[in-house]
Formats: C-alpha cells, sequence, structure tokens
C-alpha cells in the first residue's frame, strides 16, 4: 500500500486545481477551481471495489481472509471549505475490523487540530493485535473531546510555513501541467466529463515536485530521498478514472494499481473508489476551545505508564542483540572483550536508565555478560547495573 501513497498525494492535488472554459476540458477544471474559490460542502466516500490475489496466493486461505478484511473497509465523512474564513473541517468515519474511528481535521490559515476521539477507536483494534495500548475507561476518557494542534513547534518536526508556500507552488505546477494536456484526454457523454491520470503523470508530477523543493534552501527538508528508487517502485501500473457530472457536480474516482509479478507482495492488484457529492450541510467552521486543545506533552504523560513498558521491552531486545552478536565471537570459551570494545560498551550501558529493573533482571544480565568479560571487567559492569 505505501506504493499508492505518492499517487494519492498528487490526486489530491488535481481535485484542487483551476481552469478557464468550456470544452469537457474546461469543464472539468471549472469545477475545480469553484471548489477553491468558493464555499463548499461535500459528502465523501471510499471503498475498496476489488483486490486480486496473485496466482500464487489465490488458493491461500490466509490471504483471503485478508483480503476480505480489506474490502469491508469504509470511509465515509464530509468536507467543509469556507473561502473567507480560511477555514476547512474534515470529519470522517472508518469502518474497520468491526470497528467505527471518527477521524476529524480543523484548519484555519496554517493552524490545524487534529481530534484525538480516535485513540478509543485505534485501541479497541488493536486489541485484537495484543497490543500494549491502553483500553481501560480512564485513559480513553482523558482523550475524548480533545484535539492536538498539529502546527505547534513541539508537534511537527517541518516548517509550517515552508510546507504551506511549498504546496501552493506545487499546486501552480500541477494547474500548468494539466491546462498543457490534450484536449482528447478529456471526454463527455451527456452530462459527464471523463479524465484518465496515467503513471506517466504521476511520474512527471513527483519529478516536478522534488525538483521544486530543491529549488529554494526553505524547500530542503522536503526533497524526496532515493527519488529513483521510490520511481522504481511504484505499481507497475497506475489508472485513474475522473467522472464529473456538470449538471449534480457529483465526481467519481477510481484508481486502479497494478504490481509487477516480480514484487514479493501477495496483492496483483486493487481498484479504490471516491466519491465527492455536493450537499446543503453549509455551517460556520468552529475552531476547538482552549480547554480542548492538548499538546504532546500532555499525551505521553497520559501514555506514560504504558510507553515506559515499551520502552523497557525495547531495551531488552536491544542488549539481547548485542550479546548474541558479542556470543557468535566467542571461540572455544576463550574470547574477552578488548578493553577499548569494553569502554564504547560502559559508554553505551551508563547512558541507559536500569532503575526499573529488577535485581533478578540485573542478575540475568550479568549472566549473560560474564562469559564474555574479565573478572575486573565484569565488577565494573555489575556496578552499573545494581547502582542505577
Amino acid at each position: 500500500m505505501k506504493k499508492i501513497k505518492l499517487a494519492l498525494l498528487i490526486i489530491l492535488s488535481v481535485i484542487i486545481l483551476a481552469g478557464c472554459g468550456k470544452s469537457a476540458k474546461e469543464e472539468f477544471f471549472d469545477y475545480t477551481k469553484k471548489n477553491v474559490t468558493e464555499n463548499s460542502s461535500n459528502d465523501i466516500s471510499m471503498t475498496i471495489k476489488d483486490i486480486k490475489l496473485t496466482a500464487d496466493m489465490k488458493d491461500s486461505p490466509e490471504a483471503n481472509v485478508m483480503i476480505t478484511q480489506l474490502k469491508d473497509i469504509k470511509v465515509t465523512g464530509s468536507m467543509q471549505h469556507d473561502v473567507s474564513e480560511k477555514a476547512t473541517n474534515t470529519k470522517l468515519n472508518i469502518e474497520a475490523l468491526g470497528q467505527k474511528i471518527p477521524l476529524e481535521f480543523i484548519s484555519k490559515n496554517d493552524d490545524m487540530y487534529f481530534s484525538l476521539d480516535i485513540f478509543r477507536g485505534i485501541s479497541k483494534i488493536a486489541s485484537q493485535f495484543n497490543s500494549e495500548l491502553p483500553s481501560d475507561e480512564k485513559t480513553l476518557s482523558a482523550f475524548d473531546g480533545k484535539y492536538l494542534k498539529l502546527s505547534d513547534a513541539d508537534t511537527l518536526e517541518i516548517d509550517s510555513k515552508s510546507a504551506t508556500n511549498l504546496t501552493k507552488e506545487f499546486q501552480k505546477e500541477v494547474s500548468n501541467y494539466f491546462t498543457s494536456l490534450d484536449e482528447e484526454r478529456f471526454t463527455k457523454e451527456n452530462d459527464v466529463v471523463t479524465f484518465k491520470l496515467t503513471k506517466k503523470d504521476v511520474v512527471v508530477l513527483a519529478e516536478k515536485f522534488n525538483t521544486l523543493s530543491k529549488s529554494k534552501k526553505e524547500y530542503k527538508e522536503f526533497v524526496i530521498p532515493d527519488f529513483d528508487e521510490m520511481i522504481k517502485n511504484l505499481p507497475k501500473a497506475l489508472d485513474v478514472k475522473f467522472n464529473l457530472n456538470t449538471k449534480t457536480n457529483d465526481l467519481a474516482v477510481a484508481l486502479t494499481s497494478t504490481f509487477d509479478k516480480k514484487d514479493e507482495g501477495f496483492i496483483d492488484s486493487i481498484e479504490v473508489l471516491y466519491n465527492y457529492k455536493p450537499n446543503d450541510k453549509q455551517v460556520a467552521i468552529k475552531l476547538p476551545a482552549k480547554k480542548e486543545i492538548v499538546n504532546v506533552k500532555e499525551i505521553e504523560a497520559i501514555l506514560a505508564p504504558y510507553l515506559s513498558d515499551e520502552l523497557d521491552e525495547e531495551l531488552d531486545e536491544e542488549l539481547d542483540e548485542e550479546l548474541d552478536e558479542e556470543l557468535d565471537e566467542e571461540l572455544d570459551g576463550d574470547f574477552n572483550m578488548a578493553d577499548d570494545e569494553f569502554k564504547e560498551l560502559v559508554k553505551e550501558l551508563e547512558k541507559e536508565d536500569f532503575s526499573s529493573f529488577s535485581a533478578a533482571e540485573s542478575d540475568e544480565l550479568l549472566e549473560e555478560y560474564e562469559p564474555l568479560l574479565t573478572e575486573k571487567q565484569y565488577k565494573t559492569i555489575e556496578k552499573i547495573f545494581k547502582n542505577k
């Protein structure tokens, strides 16, 4: 599915293109311009129409169960756009694995808020896979009705102003590209305008995005790393079909991705349908109240008991891997760690916090280290484990 993400991002840019005129092509872009320059409210939905398995996986019970679960995923919701207030509100309901998960984004100018109501649904799904995410009512209720401000400096690792400027410039690039396309690629039958997007278009637009990202110092962080490899790993074929009803302004988008047989995945192709239908539900977009907004540190405080357990498990795994590597080098029980290697090990261990380790856990780790250490080295490690 990761291979589809780039195509989806570019499709979103297509939806907000500007246009002019009255040919089939121009009618399509009239619609997109209207959605940007005027207030709008749309019902939106996403369903997976079809997934085909590779020949060697068609008879696999496990793969077919997974395909059934994927096909059951549905997304419904609405999107509002208030031009004068420069605000948008997107509300979605995701149905997956027997759960309904609410997803909401509210934005105004450069500020964006993300509803944490999603956490309750994610926790229920995670519990089906024996995840350590909290599921008690006290913890879950702490997220109800709360929003995370994504534009806060401690939330995003990117410059939101640079991201906004880059997005605006890229939209112009996309607009210019589609304006230059042949009229023949846009057809009209009755009231429906049809336009098709191909993998070639996706690659051209991706190249334009990367070139733009390299053009200014402020955009440097958005340059796509390993660009050629990313393009190489796109699906073998990408076909996107847009059907716009110019009378009702309903827009249907069908995205079909076909994967190369050389890929190691079990999916041969997947078809996803998106629908946008205007509604009359336009209401004032309300930003979260100050008391409803939380920051990353507050979320970390709520999850601290669960995060600490997870970190302890990660540390155990790291130490076990390190021990395994050392033990692999041991020859006939005569191996002892060199002084310079031991000094590096001590530096790394001194950075760690072993305060949560029980005496039994410390002794168990010491027993694993003992065959690798001299008596003097062993005593040094023992002090680190037992004095922290």
